[in-house]
């Protein structure tokens, strides 16, 4: 089993996000690292990948790969993506990335990565694909869809931005939990979830919810 990484977001003068970043990069040379950068939406101009390259610059990281899952996808850097010493998986709309990771056939992929011992992770949508499902968004957006199941690392989903959402959508994710005996996580920006193993570590203001 490998590590995950839940960033509500990830903003480098977050406190925060720099405890989770010191976590994360801790007894490992950053000049070293080479990440797996792969993104939640198209992004030819790779306009949020230079974002995110710069965030990780900020520690040293010079090394970092886009693997992209839309127009420029190409099976044949998997190999390399299995090679990363951590895989990120970007922000964005969790269910249009649920989608896009199924229809590139990567979930076995990342399963497999992370069971052999990878570090995964994610960042708000990126987050969310690590958990249970994308009910929530489902939820909130009032779509329906017959795949929810994300990666299912582990045995709870994960709400991000839990500042942002207002009281009635609070209100449906306690009614969800409760109604399903699932257990929610929400995190704050600034917030964040480690997991190794039975380990999980909270960083910040985490809210459990649960049935």
């Amino acid at each position: 089993m490998g590590k995950l990484f839940f960033y509500s977001d990830q903003i480098v003068e977050s406190p925060g996000n720099k405890r989770m970043d010191h976590i994360l990069f801790a007894n490992n040379e950053t000049n070293r690292i080479k990440i797996g950068y792969v993104p939640s939406t198209e992004d030819k101009e790779k306009a949020y990948y230079n974002i995110k390259a710069n965030y990780y610059r900020e520690y040293g990281i010079q090394n970092m790969m886009f693997f992209d899952l839309y127009s420029e996808f190409n099976p044949s850097k998997i190999l390399e993506l299995l090679e990363c010493d951590m895989i990120h998986l970007s922000a964005g709309n969790p269910i249009q990335f649920k989608k896009a990771i199924k229809h590139r056939n990567m979930e076995k992929v990342l399963c497999d990565y992370f069971n052999h011992g990878g570090i995964i992770v994610g960042v708000s949508g990126g987050a969310v694909q690590l958990g249970k499902s994308s009910k929530l968004f489902e939820l909130f957006t009032g779509e329906s869809d017959d795949e929810v199941d994300t990666l299912n690392l582990v045995d709870f989903e994960f709400l991000p931005h839990y500042n942002r959402w207002g009281d009635v959508f609070k209100r449906d994710v306690y009614h969800y939990a409760k109604t399903t005996g699932t257990t929610v996580y929400a995190g704050n920006d600034g917030d964040g979830i480690i997991v190794e193993g039975e380990d999980i570590q909270m960083i910040g203001d985490i809210v459990k919810i649960n049935g």
